[in-house]
């Protein structure tokens, strides 16, 4: 199936070529990557193997896959994390299930999640449950499939890492079709939301509740 794969990247030097290695492995795609700003020469490492979309100054996650999102070849749509957390396999299967749904989210099984984002992960699922009424068991997952009309329709503005509960949020309210595939994780190569970021998004889901 064609697809374009978007890659948001901030200094993923040490994992990129691997990522984008695994996502070739499994199917010849429209492969974006969005170095968003990076400082260790991830986008010149990038573009041995995609194209590269380079960011002068960070902007943020989001702003990322917006950005990736646009430039697309395909209407189906894949973003995947640029640190290599989630494998690139599951790639093929995600499109499989976009045929009957709009939009596609990973779910990472909690024995695979440190206990720290695992109680961030239940938190912005309560939030979102109150918000959409859907029951997801994991919200803040980087892996995900849509169509590129359906992406653009959600019109999101978040630019940082609360891009992920937007976007279940506004499916949500445009009645989209919404399915989870489980998936495994690999925390040794994550390399972490920030603190700060963490308040943002934890900011962001109360106040979508409050107003």
């Amino acid at each position: 199936m064609d697809a374009s794969i978007i890659v948001p990247a901030f200094n993923e030097a040490k994992n990129i070529d691997t990522v984008l290695k695994e996502i070739k492995s499994v199917g010849d795609y429209d492969v974006i990557v969005v170095d968003d700003g990076s400082t260790d020469g991830t986008g010149k490492i990038a573009k041995k193997r995609a194209r590269v979309i380079t960011i002068k100054k960070n902007k943020g996650k989001g702003h990322a896959c917006r950005t990736g999102a646009k430039a697309a070849r395909f209407q189906n749509l894949v973003f995947i994390d640029g640190d290599g957390q989630l494998p690139a396999k599951y790639i093929p299967l995600f499109l499989k299930k976009l045929n009957g749904c709009d939009l596609v989210v990973g779910n990472r099984p909690k024995k695979y999640i440190p206990l720290q984002r695992r109680i961030s992960n239940k938190f912005a699922s309560v939030i979102i449950k109150k918000i959409t009424k859907i029951d997801m068991g994991d919200c803040l997952c980087g892996l995900r499939a849509i169509r590129k009309k359906d992406f653009e329709k959600l019109k999101l503005k978040k630019d940082r890492y609360e891009f992920e509960g937007e976007t279940i949020i506004k499916a949500a309210k445009n009645n989209f079709r919404i399915k989870d595939v489980s998936v495994k994780v690999r925390y040794d190569r994550y390399t972490g939301m920030p603190f700060v970021q963490s308040m943002k998004v934890a900011f962001y889901l109360l106040k979508e509740v409050v107003f």
